[in-house]
């Protein structure tokens, strides 16, 4: 132990006992420690001693045991708030599972995990400002993914911070707090009259942090990334975020317009309330096939291999019935002789590869309509993963004309797809072109449990499309292989 540990240890006594420390607290020291009372892990939050010399303990701990009464599934809670040698503490449940900022770092999340993350966070958020408690503070490192749920941390401690900095009359310092990012928020997440110090903030700072949290989630960086902290704060103040659906086409309209919404730099312009926001969140069009565009669908037909518009169209149409039909129940022997004629055998033989390793559903990928750059790049890294992946033993590839039919439906979700094609796993994303650059999104979707199992984002100069096409084919095959290996232990052991 170093002397904080031990010093902390000697405060707590016989009723906790110090185990090891969390790295991840920012400036501040986590400790991971066991509750000897009620035999259960706690985290223990202490204050850096540079912040402590600036805050009153005595009206941190006030202010905490405010959000100490929160109690919501969505919520951590604080169990208890102390002084160390004039180290403000306080002690919370230990969470199983990792941070947002973890699962960020691994590539972007998928339109359906994104929302159901956003979802959780309004809840919190809802019931916080239903009590009066403004977060401050939201971003990936204080939102816990735990057993298929996010829930929010550190709920609060901005403002707690920012009253003990304060006077009294709770007056004093304000731009000061503001300044250094701590006490008011971090300055990639701070709404614009956060960033201006303004002493009315209300609860639509924590809805522009959400805004920025879905917009991270699913391009993989927050607006105004890579500036410093001043640079961060005048961004917000000054700049529009880029159109997410400019940085990732397949995101619904419906969802984008909410980012936006949450992002506007007018607080009345935003969604007033995180009710307001949960009622968007919960329609249906925020996770829909709608965000397919009729060019999209155009393009994915340009894809299939001397099918004419009319043929096409039947093929579909067939498919999409079988898959309909399977979704829901095993075919019966009544059922139409076209479509098992179709789907039928292709699936038969997947079901008798995945017993010998892996399958996977190469989906069509999406580009904006008119981006001929966009396309090819796409379509040559595609052509170049059928013939890597079909190389690799033990792994099935579902034919593409298959997949083709099957996906050209702009409702089926990528779980109802797979498992019309009767593969484990499915990829996707999207292609897109700026300025010379050309970039490609994907993620390798588990079937059976309809979660994103790998994602990742490729940029290439565009000046040479077939050495892109031909790296990034390779650093894909590289990322799905050991992902396929795991898929096909698991199918092994079940």
């Amino acid at each position: 132990m170093d002397d904080l540990a031990q010093l902390l240890q000697t405060h707590l006594g016989q009723a906790y006992h110090i185990e090891h420390e969390l790295g991840g607290g920012g400036m501040s020291r986590l400790f991971v420690a066991h509750d000897n009372a009620l035999g259960r892990s706690v985290v223990i939050k202490v204050l850096p001693r540079t912040l402590a010399l600036a805050v009153s303990a005595e009206r941190f701990r006030r202010e905490i045991m405010v959000v100490a009464a929160l109690q919501h599934p969505q919520i951590v809670p604080v169990l208890r708030a102390g002084e160390l040698d004039g180290l403000p503490y306080f002690i919370m449940p230990f969470i199983e599972g990792k941070s947002l900022r973890s699962r960020i770092a691994r590539g972007p999340l998928s339109v359906r995990e994104t929302v159901a993350i956003m979802r959780d966070v309004a809840r919190a958020l809802e019931y916080a400002h239903r009590h009066g408690v403004i977060h401050r503070d939201i971003k990936p490192d204080n939102v816990l993914l735990s057993a298929d749920s996010a829930v929010v941390t550190d709920f609060g401690v901005a403002k707690a911070i920012s009253v003990a900095k304060a006077g009294d009359d709770g007056s004093a310092n304000r731009g000061a707090a503001t300044g250094v990012g701590v006490s008011m928020g971090t300055p990639a997440y701070m709404a614009p009259e956060q960033a201006a110090a303004d002493p009315d903030v209300d609860q639509r700072v924590d809805l522009y942090a959400l805004g920025i949290l879905g917009y991270e989630m699913l391009v993989g960086t927050p607006p105004f990334s890579g500036r410093p902290a001043q640079a961060l704060l005048a961004a917000h103040l000054t700049e529009t975020p880029p159109s997410i659906r400019s940085r990732r086409y397949d995101v619904p309209p419906a969802l984008g317009a909410l980012i936006a919404s949450c992002l506007d730099k007018d607080p009345a312009k935003r969604p007033s309330s995180a009710t307001k926001v949960l009622w968007a969140l919960d329609d249906p069009d925020i996770t829909s096939g709608t965000f397919t565009s009729p060019t999209d669908v155009k393009h994915k037909k340009r894809h299939w291999p001397r099918v004419g518009a009319y043929a096409a169209s039947i093929v579909a149409a067939v498919a999409l019935g079988w898959a309909i039909a399977r979704a829901g129940r095993a075919p019966s022997a009544a059922a139409d002789p076209a479509a098992r004629q179709l789907a039928i055998p292709a699936a038969d033989s997947l079901r008798d590869s995945s017993r010998r390793g892996t399958s996977i559903a190469l989906l069509p990928l999406l580009t904006a309509d008119g981006d001929r750059t966009a396309a090819a790049f796409g379509e040559g890294v595609l052509s170049q993963l059928y013939s890597a992946l079909s190389a690799v033993p033990g792994v099935r590839v579902a034919s593409r004309t298959a997949t083709n039919a099957v996906s050209a439906n702009a409702n089926a979700t990528p779980a109802a797809v797979g498992r019309a094609l009767n593969t484990a796993l499915l990829l996707e994303g999207s292609a897109q072109q700026n300025r010379g650059r050309v970039r490609l999104t994907v993620r390798l979707v588990d079937v059976a449990a309809d979660s994103t199992m790998w994602s990742e984002m490729y940029e290439r100069s565009a000046s040479d499309l077939f050495a892109a096409e031909d790296d990034v084919a390779k650093a894909i095959v590289t990322g799905l292989r050991p992902r396929m290996m795991a898929a096909e232990g698991d199918s092994t052991s079940r």
